[in-house]
């Protein structure tokens, strides 16, 4: 784990993090928000690049909130307690544009990422269900997420770990173009029985 260090988000709020390299090269956040009275545990947040297999739109991030399993959150540990006292933990994942903190804004304000689904809470880490998470919630995980990005972009050591977690999608595309061979194979292999089936009953009624 690197040493620890700081970034400021656009509203100005000051969160202190040490970085990790994940078991398949994501980028891993232990967060704490640092206030006059001392500096709080947040949580976790694990930045790396998209993992669909075969995205549509290239170049998207995505952001999971705790540390663990990559599709199963009841998996994760130390999700990150941004919310409020009815949903204090912030769960789930969403793929973000980092595109969008290049784009205009009509006030001149610092742009900050959209996200494309609901923010979501849970009153416990895990085996508790997840509810829409309150608008002062939402404007404090992407205000957060914002600065993140910013924060990962910048890290020398991303475009390394990028290409490890890329190895390990190839890996995972491999595997699913090799089944869609193997179906086409299957798919051959009864097409040419049934044309050799069909030969046959064709010889048969020319030699009647």
């Amino acid at each position: 784990m690197s040493g620890t260090q700081t970034f400021t988000t656009p509203a100005g709020h000051t969160y202190s993090y040490a970085v990790e390299t994940g078991e398949n090269g994501e980028s891993v956040y232990d967060l704490s928000r640092v206030l006059q009275d001392g500096t709080f545990p947040i949580g976790t947040v694990v930045v790396h690049p998209n993992w669909e297999l075969f995205p549509k739109v290239e170049g998207l991030l995505n952001v999971q909130f705790g540390k663990g399993s990559g599709t199963n959150r009841h998996e994760r540990t130390d999700a990150p307690k941004l919310g409020d006292m009815e949903l204090p933990y912030v769960v789930g994942s969403h793929l973000v544009n980092p595109a969008d903190l290049t784009a205009e804004t009509d006030n001149g304000a610092a742009p900050l990422l959209k996200f494309r689904k609901q923010m979501l809470g849970s009153a416990f880490e895990t085996n508790s269900p997840a509810e829409n998470a309150s608008p002062d919630t939402f404007d404090k995980v992407r205000d957060l997420v914002t600065a993140l990005v910013t924060t990962y972009q910048a890290d020398k050591t991303t475009p390394k770990r990028e290409a490890t977690y890329t190895k390990f999608l190839n890996a995972q595309r491999a595997e699913a173009i090799q089944a869609q061979i193997t179906k086409l194979d299957d798919k051959a292999q009864a097409l040419a029985l049934y044309r050799a089936e069909l030969v046959e009953k064709l010889n048969g009624y020319k030699t009647a």
